[in-house]
């Protein structure tokens, strides 16, 4: 008997940054996978548009610059550039159909629809085109403090004492809920940062209450993180956090001294023992799940193996950045990053991967800024997402808290905000990026980063060759996870 056509693939990866991340609905393909990734940037929004078989006559063939590479037992991973989710993993049987779409032909078989929902198969005379959805979440970087236990290498803020009142955070999420109301958001999420937000606890807690009142009100959901180092997370609070339904994510940047040497506190001793003790004997017994987010520089890629695994076999959510340049980074041309060494450490930390094979979803945070779901733009900067200084100055990016755009008091209204310091760009507008398989995965890469490289905001991200090298390695990850997690 013919075995029957197989097709997995994830189509419910919910992404989440330390910016705002991808909207767009999903449905059930063949296999639904879910996860939430803590990074440090912002999505877009996104969704393909096909043209479907809008008549009996009309032929597909197969797309012709899909990625293909086999996984085992006569099991293949297919990716088309223009895939709306991720990779898809084909039987023998499935690939053999797929294949008949060498020579263009009619969609007749019930399986054919899987391939044309992942455009492995293509209208021979009709164009695709990606469209943008309308974003459903308002994302807002709160700023509560200026204030840190650590001296991090690479951290782009100004320490000081000075921290966000009560007063101007009423204010702020007053204007938030008033510009999603207007906008037409569904949802609002809190990203509390600084600095290092824990030192402003209270505050964080006088918000969440309020947030919560007006979320009833309103109608409009509410999500909340906290970005912290983790270093002296008390076990009432961690509890606190837990019940308030307030995830977390914790910095983590190596083991041991690979970690302190980026994320030393402020009298020069460690921090890794500490954020070790928070999570091995306070979080993980409560239930605690923290996301970990890992800043590779030149200094520690050699070490993020080490890293992987620790985390991994804790089952903790990942997501791998990049170094971002800035102003106040100590060192900065040490910490810079050099492509031979990152895709060296990151290939190691891919085959601890594949040696772990953890069977939640990671596949969005394998590569610094590179999505999963297709998309036009990287970050949702000008579009649905904001940053909130603890002065209540309105700002397009954390990376840009001291070019004020308004204050709060004034209202937020991102349309009157957008392209003042930051373009972002779609990656259909670079000449470098039209022809790249992956152009719609990693959108040209962070806008800002770009444009402080290259002076221009139209042209490809300055990790491009990082991308490109990487990502196939990362789609074949997917692929065998998928095939773990259907039992083959």
């Amino acid at each position: 008997m013919t075995e029957q056509p197989l097709l997995f693939v994830a189509k419910a990866y919910a992404h989440e940054t330390h910016c705002a991340c991808a909207d767009g609905d999903t449905q059930l393909l063949a296999t639904v996978s879910q996860t939430d990734v803590v990074a440090d940037c912002a999505c877009a929004d996104g969704v393909w548009s096909s043209p479907g078989p809008s008549a009996p006559s009309l032929r597909y063939q197969q797309a012709p610059d899909a990625l293909v590479m086999p996984l085992r037992d006569d099991y293949h991973l297919a990716f088309s550039p223009l895939a709306p989710y991720g990779p898809s993993v084909l039987n023998d049987t499935a690939y053999q159909r797929w294949q008949a779409f060498q020579q263009p032909r009619i969609p007749d078989h019930e399986f054919d629809t899987l391939l044309l929902e992942q455009n492995l198969i293509q209208p021979v005379d009709a164009a695709l085109q990606l469209q943008r959805t309308p974003p459903h979440t308002l994302t807002a970087w709160l700023h509560t403090t200026n204030a840190c236990n650590l001296d991090c290498t690479y951290c782009y803020v100004r320490k000081s004492s000075q921290r966000m009142s009560p007063e101007v955070g009423i204010q702020t999420i007053n204007a938030l809920f008033d510009a999603a109301q207007r906008d037409g958001f569904s949802e609002i999420k809190l990203k509390y940062a600084g600095g290092e937000p824990t030192l402003n606890l209270s505050l964080i807690k006088t918000l969440h209450d309020y947030a919560r009142i007006l979320s009833q009100e309103t109608g409009i959901g509410l999500q909340e993180v906290i970005l912290t180092n983790g270093v002296h997370l008390s076990a009432s609070n961690a509890r606190w956090l837990r019940d308030a339904g307030i995830k977390l994510a914790i910095s983590l940047d190596g083991i041991g001294s690979s970690h302190d040497a980026q994320r030393p506190q402020v009298d020069g001793s460690g921090s890794f023992a500490a954020i070790a003790h928070t999570i091995d004997d306070i979080l993980l017994p409560l239930g605690i799940h923290p996301d970990i987010t890992l800043t590779i520089t030149s200094l520690n890629a050699h070490a993020v193996a080490d890293a992987v695994r620790w985390i991994l076999e804790r089952d903790l959510p990942l997501s791998l950045n990049f170094y971002r340049s800035n102003a106040n980074a100590a060192s900065p041309e040490k910490l810079a990053l050099e492509e031979r060494i990152i895709i060296d450490g990151m290939k190691a930390a891919y085959r601890v991967y594949e040696e772990l094979l953890p069977e939640r979803p990671f596949l969005d945070g394998l590569l610094d800024r590179v999505q999963s779901t297709a998309h036009t733009q990287t970050c949702g900067v000008d579009a649905s997402y904001i940053a909130i200084t603890h002065e209540g100055k309105i700002s397009q990016c954390q990376m840009t808290l001291d070019r004020a755009m308004g204050h709060v008091s004034e209202g937020i209204n991102l349309s009157r905000h957008k392209g003042q310091f930051i373009h972002a760009t779609p990656v259909t507008e670079k000449d470098d990026c039209r022809t790249c398989p992956f152009r719609y995965r990693c959108s040209g890469g962070c806008p800002l980063e770009t444009y402080q490289a290259t002076g221009r905001w139209d042209v490809k991200s300055p990790h491009c060759n990082i991308y490109k090298e990487l990502y196939p390695l990362a789609l074949r990850l997917e692929g065998l996870r998928l095939l773990k997690v259907n039992g083959f």
